[in-house]
């Protein structure tokens, strides 16, 4: 059984070692099939290879120069921490005084509007007590007065009956 698992194995690992160096090859041959611009256009290189070399040069010059000049700059604006501390601390403040501010409205705002409700309240209080009292003294005055079907014709209590 172990035989027959480690010949497996082998199989496996032959096949992978196989597809690998096949796909090396054929890689090759992709790169190799592969026209760049200038064989298309039938651009040629003009350039020696001194030429070349020299022109790395001046660019390897030119890009330390840039670096150099970007780090410079960097470092003359540093980070004034004391002023954005003090932005920051005046941030904070006009944010509180603000805060601060639409309170003072909410506050005043509800305080007006209690007030009104207030005078709103003795408004209808006052006038629907008076207007109660004078519905009191008509209903007391009713039920003091006797009702007509149980007077008589001389204006005697008869005790309901019509004689």
């Amino acid at each position: 059984m172990a035989g027959i698992v480690s010949g497996f194995f082998k199989g496996i690992k032959s096949i992978a070692d196989e597809t690998a160096e096949k796909s090396v090859e054929h890689t090759g041959k992709i790169a190799s099939g592969i026209i760049t611009g200038e064989k298309l256009f039938g651009i040629e290189k003009s350039m020696t290879p001194e030429q070349e070399q020299k022109a790395r040069q001046s660019d390897e010059i030119k890009k330390k120069q840039e670096e150099e000049k970007i780090k410079q700059e960097y470092i003359g604006q540093g980070r004034n921490v004391e002023q954005e501390i003090e932005q920051v601390r005046q941030e904070k403040e006009r944010k509180n005084e603000e805060e601060e501010k639409f309170l003072e409205n909410l506050k005043r705002q509800r305080e007006a509007e209690a007030k009104e409700r207030e005078e709103m309240n003795l408004n209808l209080s006052g006038n629907s007590k008076k207007e109660a009292a004078k519905h009191l003294g008509q209903k007391s005055r009713k039920a003091q007065m006797p009702d007509p079907a149980s007077m008589s014709a001389t204006g005697e209590m008869t005790g309901g009956k019509i004689d």
